[in-house]
């Protein structure tokens, strides 16, 4: 069976382009899988602070690969995110 998402953390917040203003959060729920929360959506991501571990990124991955996870990925490794 697989387990319900009841519990998410706060694990990094996505910036803008110029590094200024905080334009979402990533959440990290207890099923391993990874959201954002957007401030404003329309709003572009250029960086992420702190970088998302390779170790969470590879086990939300395996629940479910989608463009949150592309995402997240390209921003803690530090490319264009657009």
């Amino acid at each position: 069976m697989k387990p319900l998402k009841e519990e998410a953390e706060p694990i990094a917040r996505l910036l803008g382009p110029e590094r200024t203003g905080t334009v979402g959060w990533v959440y990290l729920w207890n099923t391993s899988e990874l959201s954002i929360l957007w401030v404003d959506r329309r709003l572009p991501a250029g960086y992420i602070d702190p970088p998302v571990p390779t170790d969470i990124l590879t086990r939300a991955r395996s629940i479910t690969s989608d463009a949150v996870t592309e995402l997240l990925a390209a921003l803690s490794s530090g490319e264009d995110a657009g």
